[in-house]
């Protein structure tokens, strides 16, 4: 019996086209015409392949890719954009989404045979298990940072938290970037090209262990250890490498007495299957009015996946002097959760670290900002003394 293969379009006449065209190869055809319709079935009678339309007007094929990456029962399912969308940025926007391959209509039948003869394939390979961490070492306690947007400062509060957890807590310490094609953390300490999480993704999933990540460590001169990721564009590639990045998480934990993961803006597939690591989550605020009503709906979405008050820290960054931004007042009042740390602004300090690729905590380790960073390192070990 041939694959089921679900066709998700608004357009009836491409739905009964198509689907008679893949009916003569000899595939089973269940046909959406929502993206509503289309996330229902696949949680009933779940299809080999989806087959999906971005142009919808109730749910968009986008969110319906996101949709299904996002809950472990459909996650594995292949999916294939079939669009009109031509433009460079749809395609981007179609595998940051979760797609497996893009198509353009119209095409021709046995392009569309080939695109989907070739992503079932894929699909059907075999996949070994990944091993378990060795677990005669104590479990760690991994801290993610995330903001709702990029530019908040996410990998400079990561570098200097982790650096800061080391000094205080006299713990070892890893740091990492799950950010591929993103990478700022290299270039701020004067590493150039950083392959230690390019590598790790290169490697099938279950090849992934403790020794292969170890081996992929830089030993800074603060004593953390670093996963950097690439920062060449051409690696964003990765995006949708979820297991390759769920192995490493699971292998860190194990790794060191303290992870911290930049997990970078938002929630992407990569950090929706991260945060299940993680121990506890800081969010990033900047005193925006925009980014208030953003983060605000970061947190409720945080707050739906177990990451109640107690899991979830919210700092204020500063990372500029400006009369446009909110009074720390005035954020207080619209924001409605508690914030850990205020971080004074010192954007010439952060200029001169990052010229001399030295961390701020390293540099300036009197300064008021390292100082906020020290508060927040003791809280987060004082946090850990009380689980333990």
């Amino acid at each position: 019996m041939g694959e089921k293969i679900l066709i998700v379009d608004d357009d009836l006449d491409t739905l009964r086209l198509v689907g008679l065209m893949l009916q003569h190869q000899g595939y089973r055809i269940v046909a959406a015409s929502s993206g509503i319709q289309a996330i229902a079935i696949t949680q009933g009678d779940k299809p080999d392949m989806v087959l999906l339309d971005i142009m919808m007007p109730d749910m968009d094929g986008y969110e319906v890719a996101r949709k299904l990456r996002s809950d472990p029962t459909t996650s594995g399912i292949p999916i294939i954009m079939f669009t009109a969308k031509t433009q460079v940025d749809d395609k981007v926007a179609g595998f940051e989404a979760g797609a497996d391959d893009y198509l353009t209509k119209p095409t021709q039948p046995r392009e569309l045979f080939a695109h989907v003869k070739a992503v079932l394939a894929r699909g059907k390979k075999p996949t070994a298990p990944i091993p378990p961490p060795d677990q005669s070492r104590r479990r760690g306690y991994v801290t993610g940072i995330m903001a709702v947007k990029g530019g908040l400062g996410v990998s400079t509060l990561t570098l200097n938290l982790g650096i800061s957890l080391q000094g205080r807590s006299k713990k070892d310490v890893i740091i990492a970037e799950f950010r591929p094609g993103e990478g700022t953390m290299a270039l701020d300490l004067g590493y150039l090209n950083p392959e230690g999480i390019s590598h790790l993704l290169q490697e099938p999933p279950e090849n992934i262990s403790q020794a292969v990540i170890d081996g992929e460590l830089f030993l800074h001169k603060s004593g953390v250890r670093l996963l950097l990721s690439s920062y060449d564009p051409a690696s964003a590639k990765y995006i949708n490498a979820v297991d390759h990045f769920e192995a490493i998480a699971r292998y860190l934990a194990y790794m060191a007495a303290h992870v911290v993961i930049d997990l970078g803006p938002g929630i992407s597939p990569i950090t929706d299957r991260i945060l299940t690591y993680c121990d506890e989550v800081i969010v990033l605020l900047e005193p925006v009015p925009n980014t208030i009503v953003r983060t605000l709906m970061l947190v409720e979405e945080l707050a739906k996946k177990g990451f109640g008050e107690g899991r979830i820290n919210t700092v204020l960054y500063n990372r500029q002097r400006t009369e446009m931004q909110y009074s720390l007042a005035q954020v207080q009042m619209e924001y409605r959760h508690p914030i850990s740390i205020v971080f004074t602004a010192a954007p010439e300090l952060t200029y001169q670290c990052s010229k001399a690729n030295v961390p701020l905590v390293i540099q300036h380790p009197d300064n008021l900002t390292s100082q906020q960073f020290a508060k927040l390192a003791d809280n987060i070990a004082k946090r850990v003394r009380v689980k333990e």
